[in-house]
This record gives C-alpha cells, sequence and structure tokens, in this order.
C-alpha cells in the first residue's frame, strides 16, 4: 500500500541488483527496550558527490541533516555529523552517502556501515527529486533501524490531526516528524477523532456536517469522502480492527451510547456492549481479540476490557474518577489513557492485566494519547505552551517530552498511522 504518493516521485529500489548479500551470518539485533541500553553512536561520513557544486553540497547537506533529524527521534541514536575525527569517539556504525545531481533529478546511494567488523549491514540505491531527499532520507532511516534492530521503525508513518488552521476545524495529515502538512478534509464543521486504517489507505472521522455527528470515510487512492454511518443519535469514535477492514464505534441507534462493529458500507455485523450505561472510546488489543473501552456503569468513566469471543468484560482501572481515551499498545503490554487529576487531564499507562497505573505528564492538561507503530513512543495533545493546544512526543515511560507540531490557532485529536507511507 503506498497512498499519497506525489507524481514527482518516482524513487526506484534497486538493491537486490547493486547490493547483492554476502556471506551468511547470524544476525544479532540490540534490544532496545532493555532499561540499561545506552545510546548507540552512529557517524554521518562526509558525502562523495559526483559533481561538488554549489548545489549538490546544499542537496547533500540536506539529506544529512534530515537523516540526522530521524534518526535523534528515535531517542537511542547518538548521532556524529561528517566533521566528527575517525577515533576519538567510539562509533558503532555509519552511513556513506554517494550523490549524484543532474539538473533536478538526483540518484542516492546510501550504505550502513558496522564498523566492528566493516561490513555493510543494508545498502539502496534512491532515484528521485531534489523535492524528494525527504521521503529519501526518511525511507533509509527506517532502513538502519531495522537492520539494527530487527524491527521496522517509525519513519514511513504519517499522523493525523485537528487543527483550527484557518478558523476552522478539519483533519490535516504529516510526516511522523510534523514535516510535509497536508489538509486532508474541508468539512466547514466540528470535526473529530480523525484514524488512519491499518493499512493507512483509509482515513474515518466524526463530522458534524450534517448538523449531527455522523462517521465519513475518505479513500486515500481517489480522494473521495463518504458517509460510513449516519444512524440516529451519535456516530462516534471509530477504532479498526487490525488487519480488517471492520471498525468499532458508538452508536446510539437504540438509544443508548453503545459500541458496535461496522463494515466499509457502515452496516452493523455485531453489537458489542449492551445496558444503560455509556459505552465508548474502543481500541483493541494488536490481536484483535479483546477491546478497551471506556464506561460509566459503574458511576464515574473507567476501562474496562471485553474479549471479543466470549463477552466476558471486566474493569481495569480503579484509581481516579474520570479515565478515558484508551489506546491499546502496538506490542500489547501496555495501553495509555488520560486521567482527570486535579481538574487537570493527565496521561498514564497500565497493564491490561491491570494492577498499579504509571502517570506520565504532570504539567498543564495532557490528552489525546496515540502510540507510535513500534509501540516505542506516545504522541498527544498539550496545552503547556501560552495555553494553546499542540502536538508533543515522549518515550513510552514518558522521558523525553518535546514539542512536535505546532500548526494551527489549535492542533488536537492526534493519530498515529502504520509505518506504511512510502
Amino acid at each position: 500500500m503506498k497512498p499519497d504518493i506525489s507524481k514527482s516521485l518516482f524513487i526506484l529500489l534497486l538493491a537486490l541488483v547493486l547490493f547483492m548479500p554476502g556471506p551468511s551470518f547470524a544476525k544479532i539485533y540490540i534490544d532496545i527496550s532493555s532499561p540499561f541500553i545506552e545510546k548507540i553512536p552512529i557517524a554521518i561520513s562526509a558525502p562523495s558527490l559526483t559533481v561538488s557544486s554549489f548545489e549538490n553540497r546544499q542537496a547533500a547537506r540536506k539529506l544529512q541533516s534530515i537523516l540526522k533529524s530521524d534518526l535523534l527521534f528515535y531517542c537511542f541514536f547518538t548521532v556524529f555529523d561528517p566533521s566528527y575525527t575517525a577515533g576519538q569517539e567510539k562509533i558503532d556504525y555509519r552511513v556513506d552517502t554517494n550523490m549524484d545531481r543532474q539538473g533536478n533529478d538526483v540518484t542516492v546511494v546510501l550504505k550502513l556501515i558496522d564498523l566492528s567488523s566493516n561490513s555493510m549491514l543494508v545498502g539502496r540505491k534512491y532515484k528521485g527529486t531534489a523535492r524528494d531527499l525527504r521521503r529519501i532520507a526518511h525511507r533509509f532511516s527506517n532502513e538502519i533501524v531495522k537492520a539494527i534492530t530487527g524491527r521496522p521503525g517509525v519513519s514511513l508513518s504519517r499522523i493525523l490531526f485537528i487543527s483550527r488552521a484557518s478558523g476552522r476545524t478539519e483533519v490535516f495529515s504529516a510526516d511522523f516528524d510534523g514535516h510535509n502538512i497536508r489538509q486532508e478534509t474541508r468539512q466547514h464543521s466540528i470535526v473529530m477523532s480523525p484514524r488512519y486504517s491499518p493499512d493507512g489507505r483509509y482515513i474515518t472521522f466524526t463530522s458534524f456536517r450534517s448538523g449531527r455527528p455522523c462517521l465519513y470515510l475518505k479513500d486515500q487512492q481517489n480522494g473521495r469522502i463518504s458517509m460510513l454511518a449516519g444512524y440516529k443519535g451519535l456516530n462516534m469514535s471509530p477504532a479498526w480492527a487490525p488487519g480488517s477492514d471492520r471498525l468499532a464505534v458508538t452508536l446510539s441507534r437504540s438509544g443508548n451510547p453503545d459500541i458496535y462493529l461496522i463494515n466499509l458500507k457502515g452496516q452493523v455485523i455485531r453489537r458489542i456492549t449492551h445496558g444503560r450505561a455509556i459505552n465508548c472510546s474502543p481500541s483493541f488489543s494488536p490481536d484483535g481479540r479483546r477491546i478497551v473501552f471506556v464506561s460509566d456503569r459503574n458511576g464515574s468513566p473507567q476501562l474496562f476490557i471485553m474479549d471479543m469471543a466470549s463477552g466476558k468484560t471486566r474493569r481495569l482501572t480503579f484509581k481516579g474518577s474520570y479515565n478515558t481515551d484508551p489506546q491499546w499498545s502496538p506490542t500489547g503490554d501496555r495501553i495509555v489513557y488520560v486521567s482527570r487529576i486535579a481538574g487537570k487531564f493527565q496521561i498514564f499507562t497500565i497493564s491490561p492485566r491491570g494492577g498499579e497505573p504509571i502517570q506520565l505528564t504532570f504539567q498543564a492538561d495532557n490528552e489525546n494519547p496515540s502510540w507510535s507503530p513500534d509501540g516505542r513512543q506516545i504522541l498527544f495533545s498539550s496545552n503547556r505552551s501560552r495555553g494553546k493546544k499542540s502536538l508533543y512526543v515522549m518515550y513510552g515511560n514518558g522521558q523525553n517530552q518535546r514539542l512536535l507540531l505546532d500548526y494551527g490557532q489549535s492542533d488536537y485529536f492526534p493519530f498515529w498511522g502504520p509505518n506504511t507511507f512510502r
């Protein structure tokens, strides 16, 4: 799946031809989830240019600057730039760059070298235009992370968010690093809760365009937006089932807000929750067998987990009188959610088995947490800067909180999409 590829982009991967694998050795990956891991030192060497013109040097510096920024985003690299002196620092890996530019066309060869064995771990050749340098850097940084850790990163992912960039709320998207912002909707109404499908093809969101909350679906292949669910009452809080074209949504078609399973035609497949309580904000476990959701069946909003096969439900949160907005980690071991503490909204995580929750944020209001596709970081909205809502990102344990995006008059409802945008 390669949604939203611009006409100017014609990046070609020629690795199978140019970089045949050498002798077969068992790969050893670095476990960056270990609490004792030290940052991985990696150097980006000075670029090799076919023609050392001013424009070529500028393009190479831009590429390497983006690549460095991408690697630093992961929080487990220390990146040395081309000016480092070999031997002064202990460097584990090196990125070599060769660039050839003919007019607006560029050919870039990138190699990741393991300095302990002086062998190439991965090499790629890309062809494109000068406008494609950011995408090229994103693609190779993802290759670097996969080669060193054994798991893809987030460099090919995009985020969704709601912004009041023009005085109205609309859905926008951006690269994982906050660049390359695009407006996805023009609803001219209240818009909420955008979500990417697991393959990145669709965006679903809630809009009040018809005068009441209905669910809409945007097909990224043709840009077409259609109504997904417009039942009587509420149509809200969509959550895609993993690897599926089905969604859990909140509908009040029978009078009470409950969670239903629907297909891409908006047809109800199954009613998941029943009762007089408000049941909303579902999120699936990575295997799709369970959902976590919010219910006030015990008097205040709390998190509950349901087994989809048996319907057996158990309460998950017992601390805090107002817990909401849960999202299950892609790794399956934590659930992030929002709790109101002393009148402020803060972000917590908790094990799906229950137990003691861990508070991650402490200042201002922090809401709408969303896991990165690798389960290592959390995207969220916060009004910690001058009371204005902006988008922030932090590590899964709450460390390294930093501003990601400050675009419109207010930016909120972020969602981190899959690592499939090339």
